[in-house]
């Protein structure tokens, strides 16, 4: 019996045979032709990208089916990759000018961008350098025949790969499979994304080894919580963990038995559980539990899956399709916010000896101002379908805000000079991120029409520990005194000017940290969309009279330990 560790994506534990998958690579042969074969390898090229593109197709309205329109859409850029007239010409110039064959002019073209995106050394070219492979994979089988898919798994499979496509992904039997366990991967990733859609056990980032040891039809204990993969366990490991599958089923069940119920305390005190997403494939994870909206949605992340920044248009349509997704509910949009860890690959950014007090958020958009108000018009457009908010990033003064405020008039403006139609009473909102802005919280409070508390960004700043510097990463803590103090002073402020306040980052999913944001009057928490029921079923219990001594309690307190120690008691007991 092994154990090996991972990162758990998707949570669940399950136990199954493994199925390793490695891709098929379809043989290139790569040949010169004659003079004479040019204009039969030209119709070779016209007939399979036809094939590829109908095969698409298909793939599209099944992935539709079976994981939900939002996370179909992905292949509309597989057949707009495919259909790029200049990809297509340079194929065909390939073969006319250097008479190559079709799978020889595919592979120069092939190698000829991977060489190009290596030299940028980034790994969002890499994936896009996968995408594009994908894509080609499709001509080539439709030229040789050929099938490449994981269409015949067997029963109770954990699929072990490198990495999967979205395409191999919508062909899979979702019922067949138990869990996936994947070498590459990331949070935000599509099989991510699809994995936690479908609540199948997802673990990413496991050892080499792992999948080198690994044999077809093993036994394997897929632990997701954990982060933990047991290879040939042992029978009294197998019945431990029967039992501990038991009981996590339960308790989801449970769970998802609560959807319909409100947060709510045994008091009446209502506080709102909301959810940050990066895309619109997550909208359909929120709806599953029943999230009351969207109380953070990162733009960055749409666009660091693009090599381009999206025109007013695509933008809009974007935002108009979560807007309408989410119904009636909140949808609050954070401004591009880009700089620190958030930088796009395509944005011509400066280098800075301290990137996270440099040149990011707001400060960004204010210089480039034809980024700035192609977001702004498009989320204009964008609020006349839905209950649209818009979140200002990383504000340090009042001059700052009132600027930004300045352009979002200027476009309300445009728009009702063009007739175009918009929410006049968008709700303007401030991200609290950085101490000066939560101390002068009473100020800013009159000038807008909630707070959003970054808590992520507010600690580091405030402690001044860098919470991706992993020699430093056990001084970051989000109950610190002075956090918490600075919290309360916001939210002292919100309620003092009668506007919402909602707390985002890790610290809204913190379960030890839920009677303090009871007690002090917080009135939305925004948190991935899984922590969401297991909030609702603990805020459920409390009572928010009974917490008002704990508050006092906790900004007594001098140290964060014993404010962390204190509080697991509290919840524990």
């Amino acid at each position: 019996m092994k154990s090996y560790k991972g990162l758990p994506v998707s949570k669940g534990i399950v136990i199954g045979k493994v199925y390793k998958y490695s891709r098929k690579r379809t043989l290139i042969e790569s040949n010169y032709i004659d003079g004479e074969e040019v204009a039969s390898e030209l119709n070779r090229f016209r007939q399979a990208r036809e094939m590829a593109h109908e095969t698409l197709l298909l793939i599209k309205e099944k992935a539709s089916k079976d994981l939900g329109e939002s996370q179909a859409q992905i292949f509309d850029a597989y057949i707009h990759m495919l259909n790029d007239p200049v990809f297509g010409e340079q194929i065909n110039e390939l073969i006319r000018e250097e008479r190559l064959n079709v799978e020889g002019a595919i592979q120069k073209a092939l190698a000829e961008l991977a060489e190009k995106f290596k030299r940028l050394n980034n790994n969002y070219f890499q994936e896009r350098l996968r995408d594009i492979e994908d894509v080609v994979s499709y001509i080539l089988r439709a030229l040789h025949g050929t099938t490449n898919d994981l269409t015949n798994l067997p029963a109770n499979s954990i699929i072990v790969a490198e990495e999967l496509t979205p395409s191999e992904i919508a062909l899979l039997d979702k019922d067949l499979v138990e869990g996936f366990i994947l070498r590459q991967g990331g949070m935000t990733s599509h099989t991510t994304i699809v994995a936690r859609s479908l609540s199948i056990p997802a673990i990413i980032n496991v050892d080499t080894r792992l999948l080198e040891e690994l044999r077809n039809g093993e036994e394997v204990i897929l632990d997701a919580i954990r982060g933990e993969v047991i290879v040939a366990p042992e029978r009294e490991v197998l019945e431990r963990y029967r039992k501990k599958i038991s009981i996590f089923k339960k308790k989801e069940e449970e769970l998802l038995g609560l959807r319909q119920e409100e947060s709510i305390t045994r008091d009446g005190y209502r506080i709102r559980l909301a959810a940050n997403i990066n895309s619109l494939e997550e909208v359909d994870s929120v709806l599953r539990v029943n999230g009351d909206g969207i109380g953070l949605l990162r733009t960055e992340f749409l666009f660091r899956k693009k090599d381009h920044l999206f025109d007013e248009e695509r933008q809009f349509k974007i935002y108009k399709s979560i807007v309408e997704k989410i119904g009636d509910k909140p949808v609050v949009i954070r401004l591009l916010d880009i700089g620190g860890d958030k930088d796009l690959p395509y944005f011509d950014a400066p280098q800075e000896i301290n990137p996270f007090l440099g040149w990011r958020g707001i400060r960004v958009a204010l210089e480039r101002q034809d980024i700035f108000k192609t977001q702004l018009r498009a989320l204009l457009r964008a609020s006349h379908y839905g209950d649209l908010r818009i979140l200002i990033p990383f504000i340090s003064s009042i001059e700052e805000l009132r600027e930004v405020k300045g352009i979002i008039i200027e476009m309300e403006n445009e728009l009702e000079q063009e007739n175009i139609p918009y929410n006049r009473n968008i709700k303007i909102g401030l991200m609290i991120e950085i101490p000066s802005t939560a101390i002068m919280a009473e100020a800013f409070a009159r000038e807008v029409d909630f707070f959003s508390i970054g808590t992520n960004d507010l600690i580091q700043y405030t402690i001044a520990v860098d919470r991706n510097n992993s020699k430093i990463a056990s001084l970051y803590t989000p109950f610190h005194p002075a956090v918490m103090k600075l919290i309360y002073q916001v939210v002292k402020a919100a309620r003092h000017e009668k506007i919402g306040v909602s707390v985002c980052g890790e610290a809204a999913a913190n379960k030890y940290l839920l009677p303090v944001f009871v007690a002090m009057g917080i009135s939305e928490l925004s948190m991935s969309s899984g922590y969401i029921l297991e909030s609702k079923k603990l805020i459920r219990k409390l009572k928010k009279e009974d917490l008002e001594e704990v508050l006092d309690t906790v900004l007594e307190m001098s140290q964060a330990v014993e404010i962390e120690n204190y509080l697991k008691k509290i919840m524990e007991a």
